[in-house]
Parts: structure tokens; sequence; C-alpha cells
């Protein structure tokens, strides 16, 4: 391989923005290794794609793919940090095995795989990681997914402060509403678990917050473009809002918390709730 090539590692490749992010750095050129749990799952076809099955939170499997991305290439230009987990529900509602892997995937995964590759990143490598407006938004029935952005962002920082010497770069990306399965699976485990009496009079609103990431959701292609052209510059922006939603839902996260509370809670019908336990 050309030692000019550049080389990309980016996980959650199946489907959506990993596909999309995928395939426009092939088409920039760089050589990719795209993950996904089965790599069967991974559709593009491309002489410069290398497919590898990779569960992000098995720390032995990221160490191998790890091993074989030092010992195959001079460099790792790219790290895109994309697979991520959705577990929605009420937080009294939320088993503590599904938290700790929500935390697993979004938050513990990315640092690790950074910490696996940092002696093949170098002066002028970026590290991504893909966040969210909902790191900044704590919203309903979506505690444990925005908390597990809200510290993958946090970490995110500090790494950024601490990679700054060594001329690696890291950026967030404060995502909206992206077309993608997210909803899909999100939806199909909120559908298998357990919701108790207290919050059955919203189960409508709550399975509406598992599908609302795909409300007038942005095309992956449009915001994976947007993504590589901020990697690739020579400063590349700490933080970039993309798809819809970005701008308005990280404002609505500004507002005074009783504000923000008093809004929340009236969109996803839990004040209505209390009424309701209150007797009228």
């Amino acid at each position: 391989m050309p030692t000019k090539t550049r080389v990309a590692l980016i996980t959650g490749c199946s489907s959506g923005l990993g596909e999309a992010l995928a395939t426009h750095c092939l088409n920039l050129g760089y050589r990719v290794y795209a993950t996904a749990r089965c790599a069967e799952d991974i559709r593009i076809d491309h002489s410069n794609i290398l497919r590898r099955a990779l569960d992000v939170a098995d720390t032995e499997a990221v160490g191998r793919l790890c091993d074989e991305i030092q010992r195959d290439n001079p460099r790792l230009d790219l790290l895109i940090n994309n697979a991520g987990y959705g577990a929605m529900g009420p937080l009294l509602d939320l088993p503590i095995d599904r938290l700790q892997q929500q935390l697993a995937i979004n938050t513990v995964a990315p640092l690790h795989l950074v910490q696996r590759v940092i002696e093949s990143l170098h002066a002028g490598s970026t590290v991504v990681n893909i966040g969210s407006v909902s790191a900044g938004l704590g919203t309903p029935f979506a505690g444990g997914y925005c908390a597990s952005k809200s510290a993958l962002h946090t970490l995110s920082d500090v790494l950024r402060m601490e990679l700054a010497p060594f001329g690696v770069q890291v950026m967030v990306v404060r995502a909206g509403a992206i077309q993608s399965k997210f909803a899909n699976r999100a939806s199909a485990e909120l559908a298998n678990s357990t919701l108790s009496p207290r919050y059955q009079p919203l189960a409508a609103r709550i399975a509406e917050r598992a599908g609302l990431s795909q409300r007038d959701a942005t095309p992956a292609m449009v915001v994976a473009e947007k993504i590589i052209a901020a990697a690739e510059k020579r400063r590349s922006p700490p933080y970039l809002g993309v798809a819809h939603g970005h701008r308005s839902l990280h404002l609505l996260g500004q507002l005074p918390s009783r504000l923000k509370d008093a809004i929340l809670e009236r969109r996803f019908g839990l004040r209505q709730l209390a009424k309701d336990v209150d007797g009228g």
C-alpha cells in the first residue's frame, strides 16, 4: 500500500451515517476499515474497504483489530467513533444492565478505541466522536441515552486538550435527526420492554420519543460529507452541528432549567400525568 494513502477506521458501518461516512471516505481515496457487529451487514463494495466484525464493547476484539491496523499501516489518519445504541424508556423502568450496555457502547468504547490506536495516530490525525444534541438536552424517556452522549462530549473535551500537544485533533459531532435505522432498533427494543403501571398512561408518548430521531431527518450522505470536510481541515472545529433540529434543540438546552423542564414536561405528557395522579 502506498504510504500516501490515507487510512480511516469507522465503527457502525452497517447502515445510516456509518455506511455514508465509509462510502464518502472511500470516494475520497481513503483505505477504510469499516466495522459492524456482523461484517456481512456492511453492504459497501469497493476495492479499498476492509470489512471487519467488531463489537465495540468487546475490549479483546477491539485490541485485535487495532493491532492489525497498526501492523499493516504506517499510520491512521482518521478515527470515527460512530457505533451507538439507544435504550429508551423511563429511567425508573430502565434495567441497570441496559444502562451499563448503553454507557459501554456510547461512552467507554470510543475512549478505549482512542487508547488502542494512539500509537498509530500522528500530527494531523483527527478523531471524530459522533455525539448528539441530546448530550445537552436531557429529555424524558431517553435519560440513559442522553447521559451516555453527555459523558462522551465531556470525555471528548478533555481528549481534545490532552491530545493537542501531539497534533491530534478531536471533533465532536452534535448530531440532530439523521436518516438511519436507529429509531427502528430503539422502538423494537422498547416494544420488548416492560412499562410500569405508573407510566402506562404515557405509553404512546414514550413510543413517540423512541422514534423522534427520524422526524424530518437529514439524508445520511449529506451529513457525512459535512463531517469529513470538517475533519479534514487543518483546524477542525471542536464541535460540528449537523442535521435537522441541531440548532433549535441545542438552544432549547441552553434555557434556564425551570423553563426547559416545563416545556419538556408538557411536550411529553408529564404535566397531564401529574394532574391525573393528583386527581385533576
